[in-house]
């Protein structure tokens, strides 16, 4: 149940303003020059898939039910990922660490199942950002029962470049700002403001 809610929830979340076929975009973006295998952590329903080039093999893999090729259920949270040392040429993991009890050793298995040339992009909240601070004053706080698949870890710019530079060496970075950002906000999009921080890694 809690986690039917948390996908309504970003469905929601990337309609506004037609916010989700951005968001693929920007992402598909910083893949635009790889070919060969690319893991999907935590996909949802696959959408990325549709706006790669045809040269990427995509795999996705998540905690519910979806029937697209290439597609494994797994739990995020279970610290090891079915994959062969290696595999991946590339690996997004958009908007997914800060949900999982164990985010660092997840980060460690991309590392592991991650060719030696190969990147990974991830994004963490900016929690010290305009969306986290209006989502404090005027969003209300579920119960704690209620809330498991909800953030678990709180991150800054500064705290998710030093969690990420345990494993990677960060070679591009990003700011991405939302759909409040977009539609009601945009004169007020400074980096520090963001509401989510990418970084693009390669291994150390």
């Amino acid at each position: 149940m809690g986690k039917m809610r948390l996908q309504e929830g970003m469905s929601k979340w990337l309609s506004i303003g037609n916010y989700g076929l951005k968001r693929y975009k920007f992402i598909a973006s910083f893949f635009k020059d790889i070919k060969g295998r690319l893991l999907d952590v935590g996909c949802c329903r696959g959408d990325l898939r549709n706006y790669l080039s045809q040269e990427i093999e995509y795999f996705g893999i998540d905690g519910i039910e979806n029937n697209f090729k290439n597609y494994i259920k797994v739990d995020l949270n279970g610290k090891i990922l079915p994959f062969k040392d290696k595999t991946f040429d590339a690996i997004n993991c958009s908007a997914v660490l800060e949900h999982l009890f164990y985010p660092l050793e997840l980060l460690k298995e991309m590392k592991r199942i991650l060719k030696d040339d190969g990147i990974l992009l991830i994004s963490l909240p900016n929690d010290k950002g305009l969306s986290a601070l209006f989502s404090q004053i005027f969003l209300d706080i579920e119960p704690y029962d209620k809330n498991i698949y909800g953030h678990h870890w709180r991150f800054s710019i500064k705290t998710a470049r030093e969690f990420f530079q345990k494993e990677f060496k960060i070679i591009k970075e990003a700011a991405e700002f939302g759909p409040l950002f977009r539609k009601y906000l945009s004169f007020l999009k400074f980096k520090p403001f963001c509401t989510e921080w990418f970084m693009l890694g390669i291994k150390k």
